[in-house]
């Protein structure tokens, strides 16, 4: 659906994949174009977020969201939020409270994960 709805649908999806390392329901919703920053300030690829989930370097144990707002402009799709993730990266613990934006694209019927930019809150 390229409605709000869908957009809201798709969002769920890959919050529900990453959290649970689906690998293969990642790679179906991230765009082939994706680019990402990361709390680090690096440049991450659909490769490099495959390759994490794939190795089983990264493993998420908790992601929570607040203050949800979802924005559409025709085919773009725009997610903010303030939220806390934690888990492990090659067998070290983590725990960030962040503000997310993602852009969404619709394109072949579907509502693809595009460009994403993680900023950590420093003072919470």
């Amino acid at each position: 659906m390229k409605n709000l709805e869908g957009l809201k649908v798709a969002f769920e999806e890959l919050k529900e994949a990453l959290k649970n390392c689906q690998v293969q329901k990642i790679d179906k919703i991230v765009s082939d174009e994706y680019c990402g920053f990361s709390l680090y300030g690096t440049i991450e690829s659909k490769k490099d977020i495959l390759d994490n989930f794939k190795s089983e370097l990264l493993s998420i144990s908790e992601y929570s969201v607040e203050n949800e707002t979802f924005e559409r402009f025709g085919d773009i799709g725009n997610i903010t939020r303030k939220g806390k993730i934690s888990g492990n990266f090659n067998e070290n613990y983590f725990f960030h409270n962040v503000l997310f934006t993602d852009i969404f694209i619709y394109t072949a019927n579907s509502w693809k994960y595009y460009k994403s930019q993680i900023t950590e809150i420093k003072s919470a």
